[in-house]
């Protein structure tokens, strides 16, 4: 696409080959298993424009003013232009807004190209129009970050600031991608961010939920499974590659999703465990810094057989996660800098791209019970869920509550804890509630406590100070 004033022509000529048309721009993707991966075209607006018979083009008058696509059946170019109409062949219809609605009903629609009827034909399959539908949903425009924060917080409990930091990073980064700026401005104003803290506070399911709003793809990556480039194992360039999948092979927008990079404190030289394949860990971390300077990373569609994928990762949102538990200082996560992950084992290079740092938060008997009653996605509330789905009549004591955030705090695995209590007393009923036989289900606090986690902590603490350990 090239850009040309449209004075050179006479206003007669012009309003002579005036029409609409609409915009493809072609995607690839996965259109149905059948085919698999392949080229596709979407109408990404209609524009009021003119075209020139002799050179075969369209020049835009209203959406690109001046902007030259080429017309008809040109599949050589990244945007073109197609199923042009004349105005004077519009008809039952009264004025210009008329014509431009009738035209625009078709915006947002997929095509293929039928290489036998040698035509465009619509895309139909409803596995790919509903993913489809999925990432166009909402317009980034449109979202509205105070009703985002108010989204995620109905399942991240306990972590009100956090969940700022992270969806602003997130927010703002989404803001900038989809702005004309270049790439390397982009990359400049873009964050990379870390956050860490205690295993089970809401890390990765922070991110899971702002993708979700922001409708970008996110994938979660366990950085214990990655080498050097040239070892055995995993790479940076795997990471893009289910990043892509996770796109349903459209890589505009993979190019613009989140890729979180979890047990990242396990590559720390010196860091506390995991086993990285390789020469050592800092060669796994030498191996993102391009991942993070947003330079262009190629990998094949299908491992060795498909076609090369060029992912420019200058729009990429990379998240960090770890729990660095060697990083506290007095028994908790306040206060830590860049020079104590630096310490810690995380090469100062590595370190330089990360602008972003968030702390979670721990969790008290109250936070665990707040995150029980109030979180869409605690166990309380899934399982309610499921009985009203059975028609089952479920309710609760007061007492229940406090037990099972006595027993999470003596688990000490964060919100996780949560699910294993209360999936231990739920058991003792779930045969009887799926076989039928029962239609209401009471919970109180468990009679029998001497196999509960909080005694088998006390007993523990007990046998300690008499010198059993």
């Amino acid at each position: 696409m090239e850009s040309k004033l449209t004075n050179g022509f006479t206003l007669d000529y012009i309003i002579e080959n005036m029409g609409i048309t609409y915009i493809y721009k072609v995607r690839r993707g996965v259109v149905s298993k059948i085919k698999g991966v392949q080229d596709y075209y979407e109408v990404i607006y209609a524009d009021l424009g003119f075209i020139l018979k002799e050179e075969g083009v369209f020049i835009s008058l209203v959406k690109n003013v001046g902007e030259i696509f080429p017309l008809g059946n040109g599949l050589d170019a990244e945007s073109f232009a197609i199923d042009f109409k004349y105005l004077s062949d519009f008809s039952g219809v009264r004025n210009s807004k008329d014509i431009l609605k009738e035209y625009s009903l078709g915006v947002g629609k997929f095509y293929t190209w039928n290489f036998e009827k040698k035509d465009f034909e619509e895309i139909t399959d409803k596995k790919f129009l509903a993913k489809q539908r999925r990432y166009h949903k909402v317009k980034h425009e449109d979202l509205d970050i105070l009703k985002m924060y108010g989204e995620v917080r109905k399942t991240i409990i306990a972590q009100d600031e956090q969940v700022k930091q992270v969806l602003a990073s997130v927010y703002k980064n989404q803001r900038i991608i989809n702005s004309s700026l270049d790439d390397e401005t982009i990359t400049k104003l873009k964050e990379n961010i870390i956050v860490y803290g205690p295993s089970g506070t809401g890390k990765t399911e922070i991110l899971t939920q702002i993708a979700k709003l922001c409708n970008v793809p996110i994938v979660i990556e366990d950085a214990t499974s990655f080498s050097e480039t040239g070892y055995v194992g995993r790479d940076v360039s795997d990471m893009l590659s289910d990043l892509y999948s996770m796109a349903g092979m459209d890589l505009e927008l993979a190019q613009k999703g989140i890729l979180v990079i979890d047990e990242f404190d396990k590559i720390a030289e010196g860091g506390d465990g995991g086993n990285v394949e390789g020469p050592s860990r800092s060669g796994v971390q030498r191996s993102l810094l391009k991942l993070l300077d947003g330079g262009v990373i190629n990998f094949r569609e299908d491992n060795y057989d498909g076609n090369r994928i060029d992912f420019n990762t200058s729009k990429l949102t990379v998240v960090a996660l770890g729990a660095f538990s060697g990083i506290k200082k007095d028994d908790n996560y306040s206060d830590i800098s860049t020079k104590d992950f630096i310490d810690y084992g995380i090469m100062r290079e590595v370190m330089g791209r990360f602008s972003k740092l968030v702390s979670m938060n721990s969790f008290s008997k109250e936070e665990f019970k707040k995150i029980l009653i109030e979180s869409n996605l605690s166990p309380l509330n899934t399982y309610k869920k499921l009985f009203e789905e059975m028609g089952i009549n479920f309710s609760y004591d007061d007492d229940l509550i406090d037990y099972i955030a006595d027993e999470a705090v003596a688990l000490d695995c964060g919100a996780r804890s949560l699910k294993t209590v209360f999936d231990g007393i739920i058991s003792d009923y779930l045969f009887d509630l799926f076989s039928g036989s029962k239609k209401d289900i009471h919970l109180t606090k468990p009679h029998d406590l001497s196999h509960s986690h909080q005694a088998k902590k006390l007993a523990s603490e007990k046998r300690k100070m008499v010198g059993f350990h």
